[in-house]
């Protein structure tokens, strides 16, 4: 189907004569009607050998006959559907649908009658499928190329109506065009802006930020004057009709994806859309409101969900698109859409992305364009969907556009960046934008000529697509003798000669025809639009909603797709569960033993408080599910697939089972191991309070995501909140406490759901208990004291009572009561269905996609405010000027551009390679990517390396440059016949296609950064900086040298890649992977000339190429050509006119049609193949090697080495793997990443943010602390809750460091620009000021306001500890991350560390109550404790104690006898506390503590220990550095697993064989499933 011309789809479609075509500017002539198939001598239509769609090196060629019988297959599967409809309606279209099935069967039969006597028949009896296979198992391989016309028919599927509603006569009957008058859309903000730095957003916080976040959900509060705002296109007018195509050109950043976006009635990125757009009569309000996933934008970027298959990411769309009557259709058409973009072989393929591996890259943007198809909408607007697409997969997906409007009568409109004249002659209209304005619209046949009428020249090889995109670029158009002085210059030029043509004047006409139409039809195509709309959906949806299926089907199909996505990532599943039963284990552990006495009634509250809160912390990692996951949603919703709150109800409701496996496993181990009450009804009650209070954790976090703008922010916010509960709670302060003495925040229990399920649990634990007083308790003790004469020293003890009752305990400590169980109950179920409710409101009505956009973004200088400042008319006045040949400027240009070719390294070196394998392993072996590839890199010649998608291309370029990884290398790669020095890679350039760089640097820094630390050590400073002048002039990015990186566009983004490669004077060779991918015809056009002219002046180039052009593969002197698997099948020189690729295929009988481009004849022959004169298929790698032109190439490469082998060599004193010294690479960089902090202020910002706000409420909380007993306590927990700060930071440092990790490992040490020690001591330096500034904060805000001592030896003792405890957390979380082999695993990592630091130091636990098992170990390798113990033992000495009554332990004397004289004597035997009334003879009190001294005891803390306790900690401090340094050596760099390796790759296999057996059968016909390519 793929190789069918339009005049053949359309001949098919209306039973007429080839002769008779004449149909989208195809001509009659056979040639010119074929061109989009390889020709060969006697090719007739029948001998059409057709490969996969795209890369088709998944699978190999298609097989004709299996074709034939999945069609035939699939056929069957349809008429088995019609013939189950169940009711009358259904009946009667059923009978139409078989008609037309039938009718196509006949076709097939008929088509087939010239074939053998068993084929016939078994083509007149399809229904006997089994009896098919058996007939045609004998046919030979020509017969099977006799069957290519069969290959899956996309028209005869859309005409059976399985994607639209079809009428009885078979035709769409949903069909509108889209008219628009006077469209103009506004975006926000000018198109130069400055960064924000730090300052600003420290600044912002105290007013502008809130107001302008209150303004954006309250617009009412907005005042004052209104946002800048500026024209993204302006005043647009035009109709496309159904059925037609039209194609919108321009530059990137012209306004093309805005038009999309307002045709497709996708508003809400803008400031304001104004004029009319309406479709068939359907106003863009009413489309909005009744029928938005009838008018659909597809982006550029494929954004999919990446654990979901290609399979499962079909079905999801169909799910919550079909009705529950037509639900058995889904798999058939999931079977059709597969077959019809050849991706069968990836159905249980992951998706994928950049970081999960899947499908390719052309593969996922297939899925992209079937997702589209499966919406089932009328009008598609799709942007720019062939990047990533080698040129003839391109040509395949553009014949499938116009297919599918001409079947469907479907309005298309489409935007290409590189089309070729194939896919421009395919289209009906064409919209040609420059700068936001329309400079032409009309039949594409007519647009040549229009401007050239204007006065520009359109060279003959140029493809009219690239014509029309020049026309507005200075430096590509051409303009006609004698045309100089007069043609339009400016885009407002442009916009004003289209306005006054006659061009616009048939625009206005065929507007003004087509509104009449639609008047007097009475609107019949709009009615008929809405009819169809609304027999689509369900019953029990409203007609006048967006949707097909109701909301209760919409979150049905969430929630399956939920399941699907947990069970797709079972190593982030398995990985959670096996922290759940490790951290339950070694908590449990902790807790194991704990006394039935009164010892143990502070360590059940523990063990309470962590049972509630600790599966709650590892929900956190919902935080970034739920904002990774908005794009997805929002496009989703744009495609009235379902509403968002859909996705919020599913995500609850796939907790209920994934929460409750959590909750049980972790509650059994935790409550046995931990000796709690063994009653059934308790145990119960536990597990239900620890099941809830996680589910009400998770819908907390999830609507910080909601109210959240980022990220960033969401972590802060949620973080924050989740640590308020926990100091809220009830355990730390007890609740009496909270209320009666922290005035300030106390309030905050009450609005905490986990402090009523702590009580829930505690209550439900120590309720009904009789804890006898443990013997440490007993006042007073000694020989022949006994029970009546001795008191309890805890809360709830009875006067002359040794025996303690948990409920007097509860209450008098906690003022807790078992009665409140489920009123706790209901109030956290309350908590939950709120945080629930505000998430799916904030999901409807909150938007954080931005405005505006395409705003180049300066740091603050002189020449980024004369940007700022420009005015229009200036820009004007330069465009006049330019061309004129007055500019100086242009001149001296020219002039340096000449200098600085003439100045770049020159080298004579040859770089050859021979025989070059690359195999890597994969599951049962191993896979060969590289297959014996030759060849050589001269200086000034130019290299194309070109061939499918997956064959090779990049894999073989890394593997040129040394950078692979992996994998085993064989083969020989040579300088001038000699083995690669150290210095190979810094001699070589790489520019990379993702465009790698430092976001927040500027152009110029940048460029200074590479040139710095690349260019010889030797070679001046000032010299090298000259140089990066001359590069900037070179690139023509003089007034962007101070734009940061991250605002520039494509093309810039790619200049500045490969100028950062050549400000490394690379003497030997520079690669480039896709250099050209993403850009316009023109971008690309100049960046290849650019690399032509960087080749004349003697460089070495070899350049990975898609999709080029007649005149882009013409600036190439030669062609590396590859074959799926590494195959090469060509290597030589271009020609003239693509001559002697030409002669060498037509020596082997496959002809070039004429005004072919070479590049996608190329391609289109190593895929569709061909045949030998004498009839045999031709195998092209088996032509190759055995080829005249092969065995010249070895001999060159022979006489390479031969000949340069006596080439001068450099001394190898001369040789470093550096070219700058690591001094001088430590300075740059770690100036480089102070500016990153400076610029991207949310890191520090939120740093600094956690340590203002934790430090308020510890400070304030405890504020001026008095010295009871409780206080004491109290006291230790403001050192204690300093451990709430690293979960948050450190969750912060990981992904920064992380990235860096990532840019220095992809490109910066491959390039070698610097070494591990100076990112190590870079990254390292950078967190040390961040962390001072952030430690005094939070010193200043907790300690002066909770009355601690004052003293400079003790204030000044607790800073210190404070500032190192900050820096700690930096560097812990750097060491962890240069450890851990990917991002997953550093989050799954994290709660051990967290988990260990805050529980074994003492606090929760008391060195004593420990197990033998940590108490001896854990607890010293524990920094945490020894950071709390130096600052308790600084801060509690001198605190003199005072009893409260309530804290007092009561007993009476023996009859006679005072207080002292009954306990006198044992008072002073322990050491410890004072008796409250000592001449008292009866209700003795004895306080336990008389001074801080003495409690530092019962906690093994001794006051002399703090420098002790200082120094250990700094030695901490220091490891978490050296660690840095040690583990990015030994495992970044000499690959080092510490036998981690293996277990991963176990538990991944355990994971994998677990996963397997919740494997259910999707019950899909047809297919087979593939391996990944």
């Amino acid at each position: 189907m793929w190789g069918q011309t339009p005049g053949e789809i359309y001949r098919r479609r209306t039973n007429i004569q080839e002769e008779t075509n004449d149909l989208h500017n195809i001509g009659s002539n056979p040639e010119s009607a074929d061109s989009t198939a390889v020709a060969s001598p006697e090719r007739s239509s029948s001998e059409d050998v057709r490969g996969h769609w795209g890369e088709r090196d998944a699978g190999g060629a298609v097989s004709q006959r299996q074709a034939m019988e999945e069609y035939e297959e699939m056929c069957r599967g349809l008429s088995h559907l019609e013939h189950t409809r169940s009711t009358e309606t259904q009946k009667s279209a059923k009978k139409g649908k078989l008609g037309r099935i039938s009718s196509a069967k006949s076709r097939i039969s008929r088509r087939k009658t010239n074939k053998s006597e068993p084929d016939a028949a078994a083509a007149v009896d399809l229904e006997r499928g089994a009896e098919l296979e058996e007939e045609t198992t004998g046919a030979d391989l020509d017969d099977q190329d006799d069957l290519a016309d069969h290959d899956f028919q996309l028209d005869e599927f859309l005409k059976d109506g399985y994607l639209e509603q079809r009428t009885a006569e078979g035709a769409s009957a949903k069909k509108v065009g889209v008219v628009y008058r006077n469209l103009t859309v506004k975006g926000v903000g000018s198109k130069v802006a400055f960064v924000r730095t730090l300052p600003e957003a420290v600044l912002g916080t105290f007013g502008p930020d809130l107001y302008k976040i209150l303004c954006r959900l309250i617009p009412a509060l907005s005042f004052g004057g209104k946002a800048e705002v500026r024209n993204l296109i302006n005043d647009f007018t035009g109709v496309v009709r159904e059925g037609e195509m039209m194609l919108v050109l321009g530059k990137p950043g012209s306004g093309c994806s805005t038009f999309l976006k307002a045709i497709a009635n996708h508003r809400s990125t803008f400031a304001a859309v104004e004029g009319d757009v309406k479709y068939g009569g359907i106003s863009a309000e009413e489309q909005d409101k009744h029928y938005r996933g009838e008018v659909i934008y597809n982006p550029e970027r494929d954004s999919h969900l990446p654990s979901l298959n290609v399979w499962q990411t079909l079905k999801f769309s169909l799910l919550n698109k079909t009705r529950k009557r037509h639900k058995g259709e889904m798999n058939v058409i999931i079977e059709a859409l597969l077959k019809m973009f050849a991706i069968t072989h990836t159905k249980q393929t992951l998706v994928g992305n950049e970081y999960v591996r899947g499908v390719s890259g052309g593969e996922r943007k297939r899925v992209s364009i079937a997702e589209t198809l499966a919406t089932k909408s009328t009008l598609v607007c799709w942007d720019n969907a062939t990047r990533g697409l080698d040129a003839s997969t391109a040509l395949d997906y553009a014949n499938s556009l116009r297919i599918m409007t001409d079947v469907s009568d479907r309005t298309t409109v489409t935007t290409l960046y590189q089309a070729g004249e194939e896919i421009y002659q395919l289209m009906d209209k064409v919209l040609v934008i420059e700068d936001g304005r329309m400079i032409y619209q009309g039949p594409i046949d007519e647009a040549r000529q229009y401007f050239v009428d204007l006065g520009f020249h359109a060279p003959d090889r140029q493809t009219t697509p690239d014509f029309l995109t020049s026309v507005g670029d200075p430096n590509e158009r051409q303009i006609r003798d004698g045309w100089e002085s007069r043609f339009p210059r400016t885009p407002e030029d442009l916009e004003k000669a289209f306005r006054n043509s006659d061009a616009f004047k048939k625009v206005l006409a065929e507007v003004n025809e087509y509104e009449k139409y639609l008047s007097e039809s009475k609107f019949a195509d709009a009615k008929g639009f809405k009819k169809s709309v609304k027999e689509q959906k369900s019953r029990t949806v409203s007609k006048k909603s967006n949707y097909t299926v109701s909301f209760f089907r919409q979150v049905i199909a969430c929630t399956r797709r939920e399941f699907w996505l947990i069970l797709g990532d079972t190593a982030t599943l398995y990985t959670k569960f096996f922290i759940i039963i490790s951290c339950s284990l070694i908590i449990g552990s902790l807790f194991h033993g704990q006394p039935d006495t009164t010892a143990g009634a502070f360590s059940r509250g523990g063990t309470a408080f962590l049972s509630i809160l600790f599966l709650g912390w590892l929900q956190l990692s919902e935080l970034m599910k739920a904002i990774s996951g908005r794009e997805i949603i929002s496009r989703h919703q744009e495609y009235a697939f379902y509403r968002p709150s859909a996705v919020c109800l599913a995500r609850v409701i796939t907790d209920f089972p994934m929460l409750l496996s959590q909750s049980v496993v972790f509650g059994i181990i935790f409550y046995f191991m931990t000796g709690l009450v063994v009653e059934p009804g308790h145990f119960f009650i536990y597990l239900l309070f620890v099941y809830t209070t996680t589910m009400c954790l998770t819908a907390f976090y999830r609507m910080m995501a909601a109210l959240s703008p980022s990220i960033d922010d969401a972590v802060r916010f949620a973080g924050i909140g989740f640590n308020l509960m926990v100091m809220y709670t009830g355990y730390t302060i007890p609740k009496p406490q909270l209320l009666s003495d922290y005035i300030w925040f106390g309030w905050l229990y009450y609005v905490s759901p986990v402090s009523y399920a702590f009580e829930a649990v505690l209550s439900n634990e120590l309720s009904g208990r009789e804890m006898q007083c443990a013997e440490t308790a007993l006042i007073p003790q000694g020989p022949g004291i006994g029970p009546p004469y001795q008191g309890c020293a805890i809360g709830g003890a009875q006067l002359g009572s040794t025996v303690v009752s948990g409920d007097e305990y509860l209450a008098t400590v906690y003022n807790y009561s078992r009665d409140n169980l489920w009123r706790n109950f209901g109030v956290v179920v309350a908590f939950t269905v709120l945080y629930i409710l505000v998430t799916v409101v904030a999901s409807e009505t909150i938007s954080f996609v931005g405005g505006g956009g395409g705003a180049l973004v300066f740091k603050k200088s002189k020449k980024a405010k004369r940007h700022l400042k420009a005015s229009r008319a200036d820009e004007e006045k330069a465009g006049q000027a330019e061309n004129s040949g007055a500019s100086s400027m242009a001149i001296q240009k020219t002039k340096t551009q000449a200098e600085v070719l003439g100045e770049l390294e020159k080298s004579e070196s040859i770089f050859t390679w021979s025989d070059i394998s690359y195999t890597v392993p994969v599951p049962g072996g191993e896979r060969t990517l590289l297959n014996k590839i030759s060849g050589y890199a001269k200086p000034g010649v130019m290299v194309a390396l070109m061939g499918a998608s997956g064959a090779g291309k990049t894999t073989l370029l890394n593997t040129l440059s040394q950078r692979q990884r992996m994998g085993v290398v064989t083969g020989d790669m040579l300088v001038d016949g000699r083995p690669l020095r150290p210095d190979f890679q810094r001699s070589t350039g790489y520019v990379e296609q993702m465009d790698l760089h430092e976001e927040t640097a500027t152009v110029r820094e940048a460029l200074e950064f590479s040139a710095l630390l690349r260019q010889e050590r030797h070679v001046p400073r000032e010299e090298k900086i000259a140089y990066v002048d001359n590069i900037i002039a070179l690139l023509e990015m003089y007034e962007i040298e101070d734009a940061i990186i991250a605002s520039l566009g494509v093309e810039q983004k790619k200049r500045l890649t490969i100028g950062v490669e050549l400000a490394a004077k690379p003497s030997l060779l520079l690669f480039l992977d896709e250099p050209t991918s993403g850009l316009d015809a023109n971008a690309a056009f100049s960046i290849v000339r650019f690399l032509k002219k960087l080749c004349e002046a003697g460089q070495a180039i070899v350049c990975t190429i898609h999709q080029p052009s007649s005149m882009l593969i013409q600036q190439f002197d030669m062609i590396l050509a590859l074959n799926p698997g590494g195959n090469t099948f060509y290597f030589g020189p271009v020609g003239p006119n693509g001559s002697d690729v030409i002669n060498y295929f037509s020596s082997r009988g496959v002809q070039c049609p004429p005004n072919k481009n070479v590049a996608e004849f190329i391609l289109e022959t190593a895929i569709k193949g061909g045949k030998h004169p004498s009839g045999k298929r031709l195998d092209w790698n088996k032509e190759w090697r055995e080829s005249s032109e092969n065995a010249a190439l070895i001999q060159e490469i022979s006489n390479i080495a031969s000949t340069r082998i006596d080439a001068p060599v450099p001394s190898l004193s001369s040789q470093h793997s550096f070219a700058a010294p690591t001094l001088s690479q430590t300075t740059l960089l770690t100036k480089r990443m102070f500016l990153s902090q400076w610029r991207d202020p949310s890191y520090i910002y939120s740093k600094l943010f956690v340590s203002v706000i934790i430090g308020i409420f510890i400070g304030f909380t405890f504020f001026r602390l008095p010295h009871t007993v409780a206080a004491l306590q109290d006291r230790l927990f403001v050192s204690f809750l300093i451990l709430l700060i690293p979960p948050t930071i450190v969750n912060g440092v990981v992904p920064k460091f992380y990235m860096a990790r990532a840019l220095w490992e992809a490109r910066e040490l491959p390039s070698r620009i610097y070494g591990w020690v100076a990112f190590c001591t870079a990254a390292v330096v950078t967190e040390i000021p961040a962390a001072i500034v952030g430690g005094t904060i939070y010193y200043c805000l907790f300690y002066f306001p909770s009355g601690l001592p004052t003293e400079a030896s003790s204030a000044g003792y607790v800073y210190l500890m404070t500032v190192l405890f900050f820096l700690f957390q930096a560097s812990w979380g750097q060491w962890i991350c240069a450890f851990a082999p990917s991002f997953t695993v550093i989050s799954n990592v994290l709660p051990f560390f967290f988990v260990t630091f805050a529980l074994f130091n003492g606090v929760v636990v008391p060195y004593q109550q420990l197990s033998v098992f940590w108490r001896y170990w854990m607890y010293y390798l524990n920094p945490s404790q020894w950071w709390i113990s130096g600052v308790l033992s600084t801060t509690l000495p001198g605190v003199e104690v005072q009893c409260a009554a309530s804290e007092a332990a009561y007993f009476n004397p023996p009859s006679g006898q005072t207080c002292a004289d009954w306990a006198g004597g044992f008072v002073k035997e322990v050491g410890m506390g004072y008796l409250l009334n000592p001449t008292a003879s009866s209700d003795c009190g004895y306080c336990a503590y008389a001074n801080g001294s003495e409690y530092l005891g019962t906690l093994s803390v001794s006051p002399s220990d703090k420098w002790r306790d200082f120094g250990v900690f700094l030695v901490f401090v220091c490891t978490n550095w050296a660690l840095v340094y040690f583990f990015i050596y030994t495992v970044r760099i000499k690959g080092f697993s510490f036998g981690m390796g293996p277990l991963f790759a176990m538990l991944g296999g355990g994971g994998r064989a677990v996963g397997g057996l919740f494997e259910r059968k999707k019950g899909v016909s047809g297919g087979k499933e593939g391996e990944k390519a």
